[in-house]
């Protein structure tokens, strides 16, 4: 049993019992042996102590095994899940890493190209192209450069 559990069924149990009360006479003998009984003695120092007994509530303990069950198969349900989100949490990795590879190998390819190319162009929306300034090819060209350091790093 976790320490949770036990900490709870404790508690219920405290909780759930009814408390008597009694008085105990404490007298000691000749050879100082302590005598307790439930009379006053007639002789000998006496001294009282109150005692506590509880009686016991068999409704509460059926009640506590029942919420420790319960208690038991949501933390099977809880660990299960747990399982399940931590392989879910490997495919979502081997997934990611695979995408990253791909993006990679797709911005190594554009670098390349901007860098063997001598002109680049933008499409125009009716089919032409514009060609890049010197000042924005080497912007293109150090931007292709970022990227793929960005998704190879």
């Amino acid at each position: 049993m976790k320490f949770t559990q036990i900490v709870i069924m404790a508690s219920l149990s405290m909780a759930a019992t009814a408390v008597l009360a009694d008085t105990v006479y404490r007298s000691v003998d000749e050879d100082g042996t302590p005598i307790y009984s439930d009379r006053p003695s007639i002789d000998g120092y006496e001294d009282t102590v109150e005692l506590s007994m509880r009686a016991t509530d068999y409704n509460a303990i059926e009640q506590q095994k029942k919420a420790a069950a319960e208690l038991a198969n949501a933390a099977k349900v809880r660990e299960g899940y747990e399982a399940e989100d931590a392989e879910n949490a490997e495919q979502i990795q081997a997934t990611v890493a695979e995408q990253r590879a791909a993006n990679c190998a797709a911005a190594q390819q554009r670098a390349e190209k901007y860098n063997t190319n001598r002109k680049l162009y933008k499409p125009l929306p009716d089919g032409g192209r514009e060609y890049l300034s010197s000042d924005e090819l080497d912007a293109a060209r150090a931007e292709a450069a970022r990227t793929a350091d960005e998704w190879c790093s």
